[in-house]
């Protein structure tokens, strides 16, 4: 009888274990730098490192040479510069590779109103327009010097500052980029254009716009995606991984720069493993007592 008593208990364990298995929290989401001192998290993620709960879906970054990088959706990676997580903002490099170009030339347009939602323009930006090797044109224009092929010129203008002309009709290629306003402002664009796009761009997000993560997000928790898929949605907050959001179950961490950073609980699966492990010791211990007092008719039938 206390056989049997101890094998139906040993089942209970193993069915507790795997049931409560289910309702661990996902893994915690650290804060990383990819070598540049730039630290990142929370509504970011590290596209190699993590998995994609752990931020907002098209947040996730990579890590080349150091920097961290951020795929808009014209396909191309660009460097981020400085995140600022009171204002929600990022500066990202345009061209990384023309920062020390003396005479820099864009290949291809950067439009902003095509990123990830909720990634858009920033406020802060002015877009400027490059016009490459134009066989006519307006005559007493200030052009790129160390652009000239021939008699071929090429410009660049701020919006708003493109002179009447038609540009399309006589110019080999034209490309438009976002730069930082006061690099604009009060930069040369034509003498001093490596400098001015060394400022890169930026860009601001919100916080997402669905009601469900903004009820998640001020309860001190952070929202996740699993598989990027809203209906996939749960809170994680510092006690571990709630439905919704966190009920004054226990707050959110914050660490520097607003950083949010989640606190490890206590592995149940490894605590029950090791309780399942000491039980099946002590019914190997049992069953060789019982088989012993058998063997010198000791052991009696219940």
């Amino acid at each position: 009888m206390g056989y049997s008593l101890l094998m139906m208990f040993l089942r209970f364990l193993l069915l507790y274990t795997s049931i409560n298995g289910d309702s661990i929290q996902e893994p915690a989401c650290p804060s990383f730098d990819c070598g540049n001192g730039i630290i990142i998290g929370y509504p970011f993620w590290h596209q190699n490192q993590q998995l994609e709960h752990c931020g907002y879906p098209g947040f996730n970054l990579s890590c080349n040479d150091q920097n961290p990088m951020l795929r808009l959706s014209d396909d191309y990676l660009y460097p981020i510069k400085d995140i600022n997580y009171s204002n929600k903002s990022l500066t990202l490099f345009a061209y990384p590779s023309l920062n020390s170009a003396p005479c820099p030339k864009i290949t291809h347009d950067i439009a902003l109103n095509t990123t990830p939602h909720p990634l858009f323009n920033s406020l802060g930006n002015k877009v400027v327009h490059f016009f490459y090797n134009c066989t006519l044109y307006p005559p007493s224009l200030p052009h790129i010097r160390c652009l000239e092929y021939g008699a071929k010129r090429s410009f660049v203008f701020k919006e708003g500052a493109i002179p009447e002309f038609d540009w399309d009709r006589y110019c080999a290629s034209i490309v438009a980029l976002p730069v930082i306003d006061e690099a604009v402002d009060h930069g040369d664009l034509v003498k001093g254009l490596g400098k001015v796009l060394q400022k890169g761009f930026k860009l601001t997000w919100n916080q997402a716009a669905d009601e469900v993560c903004q009820s998640c997000e001020a309860s001190g928790g952070f929202c996740s995606y699993r598989k990027g898929q809203p209906k996939n949605f749960f809170c994680i907050c510092s006690n571990g991984r709630q439905s919704f959001n966190c009920h004054g179950n226990g707050t959110t961490s914050y660490e520097e720069k607003g950083i949010v950073s989640i606190q490890e609980e206590p592995n149940y699966v490894g605590i029950g493993a090791l309780l399942l492990g000491g039980m099946v010791i002590m019914a190997t211990v049992f069953y060789f007592i019982q088989k012993k007092k058998k063997k010198f008719g000791l052991y009696k039938p219940v």
